[in-house]
């Protein structure tokens, strides 16, 4: 039940860019906290309303997800700089302020379409570029082909600027070193912000399921044959593409048993490993139809490869999250990285951890249809036990509360009164 004295929290609009990253990290957890009776929400459309200025006002934490640049400072500086006011017989505080992402933007591969506004760093090695730098790589023939060149390259009407993307990676750190705390979507992630950029106060939030958002369908199959599943966008090219001696080597085993689904992104050198007839390819979906898309895929074996780079060590789990909460939980085979630090191996999923445990540990899935079904049962209890709002939202919240009341503190909180629910609703506001 709701309390008299209501936690509010202020964030974007949950619809605004409309993909994975708002569903996570904004939609489900503020969400749930209102489902749950903790907290009310306000959702902030971008438009200028001016009962968001007094939702603001009104707020215990400013809930911000990845954002940057010199506006979003000077907002969060502005805030910070207010002193306590009395509004209506009440004295008010600013909110605390919340930083939250699930990637490490500072080491976006030079193949993630990102990079045009965020690449600072080149790879392999990931050292920090320097003005007038030239991103390259080596095409199939292992001639160098200019990726990136500052001041030159146009992508989606971002001019690649080296100058620029390492001005607004500094300023990215001063805003999460200046929030009063961050939230991470996991422990490589929070540890980053705590041991580089200097943020203390941080806090593991995992990417959390809601089952009832998947919605299973039975869906008639054409053949008998095992499906395979990989998704992922251009970005995942360096996950997919080391993969290519092994995945001709399971075609030519198992050539008339499998398909393999690809979600995504079908890059032309696949054709060199994976013959087109063994190949079911479904382009990307809005992010509206993508639980019930990914459902339909009707795969047996979920793949999760992930390089081991900066970047991806911070990734989150969630490929393996989604590919097991179905009424027909599919097998992980993942990579034996950070993020999927959480398989236990032969019991919630399969780990490898080169070409040659890749097409070993495949072709048992393939030819183990009971290996699969225990391997997808113990992954789905997992997942249900830890992953899932019941389990993962009452700790945000005393983060949370824990934030405010230190912000309280330090601004002299035997002062402060809290909105109560009366004082919510002689605002109108739209609250959830």
């Amino acid at each position: 039940m709701a309390r008299d004295d209501q936690f509010f929290i202020w964030t974007h609009n949950f619809a605004v860019g409309r993909h994975a990253c708002s569903y996570y990290r904004i939609e489900v957890p503020l969400t749930q906290m209102t489902k749950q009776g903790l907290a009310l929400v306000y959702e902030d459309t971008g438009d200028g309303r001016e009962d968001s200025a007094i939702a603001l006002m009104y707020s215990d934490i400013m809930h911000q997800y990845s954002l940057a640049g010199e506006s979003t400072l000077h907002r969060h500086r502005s805030i910070q700089r207010r002193n306590p006011a009395e509004h209506n017989g009440q004295i008010m505080y600013p909110p605390a302020i919340i930083y939250d992402s699930d990637d490490n933007t500072d080491f976006v591969h030079p193949f993630n379409s990102t990079y045009a506004h965020l690449g600072s760093r080149a790879y392999p090695d990931a050292h920090l570029l320097e003005p007038g730098d030239v991103i390259q790589y080596d095409d199939p023939d292992g001639n160098p082909v200019d990726l990136w060149v500052d001041q030159e390259t146009m992508y989606n009407g971002t001019l690649f600027d080296i100058g620029r993307n390492l001005q607004q990676m500094k300023i990215r750190h001063t805003i999460i070193r200046e929030a009063h705390g961050a939230t991470a979507s996991t422990r490589a992630l929070a540890s980053y912000y705590k041991d580089v950029i200097g943020q203390k106060n941080t806090y593991v939030f995992p990417n959390t399921i809601v089952p009832e958002h998947f919605e299973h369908y039975e869906v008639v199959r054409k053949d008998q044959r095992v499906r395979i599943l990989w998704q992922g966008s251009n970005s995942h090219y360096v996950d997919w593409y080391p993969l290519r001696d092994a995945l001709k080597q399971i075609c030519e085993k198992y050539k008339d048993k499998i398909t393999f689904v690809i979600y995504g992104e079908r890059f032309p050198w696949i054709h060199n490993s994976i013959p087109d007839d063994m190949i079911e390819h479904h382009p990307w979906t809005l992010y509206e139809a993508y639980k019930l898309k990914r459902g339909l895929l009707n795969a047996d074996i979920n793949l999760c490869p992930l390089v081991d780079n900066v970047f991806n060590r911070c990734k989150s789990a969630i490929k393996w999250y989604e590919a097991s909460i179905w009424d027909k939980p599919e097998a992980t085979l993942a990579q034996r990285t950070e993020p999927y630090h959480e398989i236990e191996d032969n019991v919630t999923g399969l780990l490898f951890s080169n070409d040659v445990e890749f097409v070993e540990k495949l072709s048992l899935l393939i030819e183990d249809a009971d290996l699969r079904k225990r391997l997808g049962a113990e992954a789905k209890k997992w997942v249900l036990k830890n992953r899932t709002p019941e389990r993962t939202i009452p700790g945000l919240f005393e983060f949370y509360e824990d934030v405010r009341s230190r912000q309280k503190r330090d601004l002299g909180g035997s002062l402060i009164k809290p909105a109560t629910m009366d004082d919510l609703r002689k605002l109108e506001l739209p609250v959830r």
